[in-house]
């Protein structure tokens, strides 16, 4: 029999055997540095592969008989005493020389203290208890082999554990570690000091990573195509290699609440790059899609790009009120529940809600303030629903620009029915799983598909249950000038055809394509003469209020510009966070670092924004706090 003792755990300790019904260590000459003998115990018990050993009594002297003193093991054998030994109880070292080991299976690595799993203060589990790691020269090379190993992407940053997340306490498990990059685990770099050690944590590590999954070319981080790190590089995943489990999960990972729905682009002309091979078999439960099993692809072909769009609120609520209908609106983001500004609240912004809780439609927004402006924070987010979302997870939300809140100015809305008169509670709502936004058969409604937001691509219609696209003979701009005023987008820039956003799928909607421009909704626009389509579906829309963002001189360098209200207009260097280089590389796919520099503009244009404050690790420049516009 073979077993480790005084390691925390049947995977880690100093090796003893059992012969003749006694147990007894083991020594070997302090020479032996390839140290075959370890490869044999840690197979023997099943605990993985080596991680460490040592002839120096790392677990500790044993007392009493020294059983085995084994030399030139080939690795290979089944049974420790399968190796060249002296024979039982003979030997040629004493106790000092005791061997212990440290398998693969003892040691666990995770970032403590942080938002979520791929970003907090490294800490590495010895002899059954947590430690930090400390080393003061910690650097990317060491944060991308930490990254990598917890499935969480490349690094995006190495720090001090102090400065971003704090400093631990107890035992430090690691310290000075010296890594190339591109080792599978952190014990495959060089290690100075294997602990558990006592000491100060003036020098415990921490990182920050880029994560496993994104999602790009949407209104904010948390909707947009779902792309995958796979070593340095991000590639897609086919729509059809996507259920919502995964789904949930990636929302979960970029801290988005829950998937709302799982889309796709419907064509193969959005993002570059290779795509990724199969799905994932996910319970729903997982921390990260990284954790979740893999399948092998179900189809040959890929119809399109996979899209998922999370809602990045985790609970609907209305407030100090007597009936469930009414009241302050409160919205828990990230298990903090606050009071929503009223600045940008509007009529529907609050018929979503009221449909949401089961309301009925809203039949007032009163004054700010109106419930009181409650215990939490005060969020500024701007909601710029169309009125037909069925979540309110769906509309589309912005910080950036947005004026600070006074205080004590807290949206309230009053909805049309009561609980009494449904039968239901309406007072809190979570957000709820579906495979696609709920749209009863019948109901009428449209949307902007396949563009850089939801003020900008191919006009699509749900009628008869299901979405169809717009023949483009006769689309124009009046037609793209009621999508937009219908949408809350503002007024129509461009009417494009199928090249800009793609044809799309599904069926043709016949009654579009005579609009006079000013008409309340494309429903109230005459319905053309049937004379079939020739040119087929994928008229579009671009409208003002679509906000997009560029660097003027050149794909991933020059000037910072945003497309507001129709102009691009530059963002002035004042006051702008250097994390915001950052977010602005990563919108754009020109890597994940940045640096700011203020410049002179050669050609005059209008100055959108100034003191731009993302903080490391915001998901979307659109969700940044600036001065207003």
């Amino acid at each position: 029999e073979l077993r480790l003792v005084d390691g925390g755990g049947r995977c880690a300790g100093r090796v003893e055997v059992k012969h003749d019904g006694e147990w007894g260590s083991v020594c070997n000459y302090d020479f032996d540095w390839d140290a075959r003998w370890a490869t044999v115990v840690c197979q023997q018990l099943g605990c993985g592969r080596v991680v460490r050993s040592s002839t120096y009594t790392p677990f500790g002297r044993g007392t009493g008989r020294i059983w085995l003193h084994p030399f030139f093991c080939r690795g290979n054998e089944a049974r420790l005493q399968d190796c060249p030994h002296f024979g039982w109880g003979k030997h040629f070292c004493g106790h000092e020389l005791d061997v212990g080991v440290t398998c693969a299976e003892a040691v666990e690595l995770r970032l403590a203290a942080g938002t979520g799993p791929c970003a907090g203060r490294v800490e590495v589990k010895l002899q059954g208890q947590w430690g930090t790691v400390a080393d003061p020269d910690w650097s990317l090379e060491e944060a991308e082999v930490v990254c990598q190993q917890l499935g969480c992407g490349s690094a995006a940053g190495a720090y001090a554990a102090a400065a971003r997340f704090g400093a631990g306490n107890g035992s430090i498990s690691l310290v000075l570690v010296d890594c190339h990059g591109d080792e599978a685990t952190l014990w495959d770099c060089e290690i100075r000091g294997w602990g558990p050690y006592s000491g100060i944590h003036d020098f415990d590590t921490s990182v920050v990573c880029q994560g496993f999954a994104r999602l790009v070319g949407g209104d904010g981080g948390c909707a947009g195509r779902l792309e995958l790190r796979q070593g340095q590089t991000w590639t897609s995943v086919c729509e059809d290699h996507l259920d919502i489990k995964a789904a949930h999960v990636v929302c979960r990972e970029l801290g988005c609440g829950m998937a709302l729905a799982i889309t796709g682009t419907g064509q193969l002309g959005m993002g570059a790059g290779p795509f990724w091979e199969g799905g994932f078999e996910c319970s729903g439960n997982e921390l990260l899609l990284s954790a979740c099993g893999r399948r092998l692809p179900h189809s040959q072909g890929c119809t399109g790009h996979a899209t998922i769009v999370c809602s990045p609120y985790t609970g609907f609520r209305l407030a100090n009120n007597t009936l469930s209908c009414t009241g302050r609106v409160e919205v828990k983001v990230r298990g903090t529940w606050g009071s929503l500004c009223a600045t940008g609240w509007d009529l529907p912004d609050a018929h979503v809600l009221c449909q949401y809780f089961g309301c009925g439609p809203a039949v007032a927004v009163p004054p700010g303030g109106s419930f009181g402006a409650g215990d939490g924070p005060l969020w500024r987010d701007a909601f710029s629903c169309g009125g037909s979302e069925q979540h309110p997870g769906e509309c589309p939300v912005a910080v950036l620009g947005e004026p600070s809140c006074p205080p004590g100015h807290a949206a309230a809305v009053n909805c049309s029915a009561s609980r009494e008169g449904l039968g239901r509670s309406a007072g809190t709502r979570a957000t709820t799983p579906a495979r696609c936004p709920r749209c009863p058969a019948g109901s009428r409604r449209v949307r902007l598909a396949a563009g850089p937001g939801r003020c900008a691509g191919r006009v699509e219609v749900y009628f008869n249950g299901t979405w169809g696209t717009v023949c483009q003979d006769t689309w124009d701009m009046p037609d793209a000038a009621v999508v937009c005023r219908q949408l809350g987008c503002g007024t129509a820039l461009e009417a494009p055809d199928s090249a800009r956003f793609g044809a799309g799928t599904g069926p043709l909607w016949p009654d579009a394509g005579d609009c006079t421009g000013t008409e309340v909704s494309v429903w109230h626009c005459p319905a053309p003469a049937r004379r079939g389509c020739l040119r087929g579906g994928g008229a579009g829309a671009v409208c003002s209020a679509q906000l997009s963002l560029r660097l003027a001189g050149g794909r991933c360098k020059g000037h910072l510009e945003l497309f507001y209200n129709g102009t691009w207009g530059r963002v002035c260097a004042n006051g702008t966070s250097p994390a915001t280089a950052d977010i602005v590389c990563r919108q754009l796919g020109c890597g994940d670092r940045g640096r700011l520099a203020a410049a002179p503009a050669q050609e005059r244009s209008p100055a959108w924004l100034a003191w731009v404050g993302c903080e490391e690790g915001a998901r979307s420049l659109w969700r940044c706090p600036s001065a207003p516009w």
